[in-house]
C-alpha cells in the first residue's frame, strides 16, 4: 500500500521520526514531495537546498525505503534524471521495529542497574559497578577522587516507567 500524502506528516510520532532521520530540511524536502513525483533539482529549486543536500536525503529517505525514484536518461544532454516519490506505507512497521529495539536495551539497562550496586564520582560525574570502585579501593579510575555510593532505585523506576510507556505504546500500535 502507497501511502504517498500529507495524512502521515500529520502524525506527530511520523513527523518526529522524520525530523529524527532527515532533520529539519528533509521535512521540509518531505512536504514538498507529498502527494507528487518531482526531480531532486526541482526540489532543491523549490527549498533553496543545495542539490547535494537534497539528494543526500532523498537517498536517506531511499534507504529506509520510504522513497522510491524512476531513473530516465536525457536523450539531449546523455544524463539520467530521476523522479521521486514518497512511500511511506511502511513508516509505522519503521516506528514500530524501533521501539521495540528501545524496548530491548531499557530491559537489558533494567537489568543491569538491578543487579549491581554502584558508587559515583563527584568530580568527573563517573559511576562505576561495585566491583570496579572495589578493584580500585573506592577511588575514581579518573581522576582519584573518593567515590560515593549511589542510591539508584530512581533510576531503576524511571527505566521501569519508561518500558511501561513503550509497552503500552506498542500494544496500541498492534492493536490497530
Amino acid at each position: 500500500m502507497e501511502n504517498n500524502g500529507k495524512s502521515s506528516l500529520e502524525n506527530p510520532e511520523t513527523k518526529q521520526f522524520l525530523s529524527e532521520l532527515v532533520g529539519p530540511e528533509g521535512l521540509d524536502i518531505v512536504s514538498a514531495l507529498c502527494g507528487r513525483e518531482a526531480t531532486d533539482e526541482e526540489l532543491a529549486e523549490e527549498t533553496d537546498l543545495k542539490l547535494n543536500i537534497v539528494r543526500k536525503i532523498l537517498y536517506k529517505l531511499y534507504d529506509y525505503r520510504l522513497a522510491t525514484y524512476v531513473r530516465t536518461k536525457d536523450k539531449e544532454i546523455g544524463w539520467y534524471i530521476y523522479t521521486w516519490k514518497l512511500d511511506l506505507g511502511r513508516i509505522n512497521d519503521i516506528i514500530l521495529a524501533r521501539k521495540r529495539r528501545m524496548l530491548d536495551e531499557l530491559r537489558e539497562r533494567l537489568a543491569f542497574e538491578s543487579s549491581n550496586v554502584f558508587f559515583h564520582c563527584k568530580v568527573d560525574d563517573s559511576k562505576i559497578p561495585f566491583d570496579m570502585a572495589a578493584e580500585n579501593q573506592f577511588k575514581c579510575p579518573h581522576c582519584e577522587s573518593t567515590m560515593d555510593y549511589v542510591d539508584n532505585q530512581s533510576t531503576i523506576m524511571g527505566i521501569e516507567e519508561e518500558i511501561e510507556r513503550l509497552e503500552r505504546e506498542i500494544s496500541k500500535s498492534l492493536s490497530l
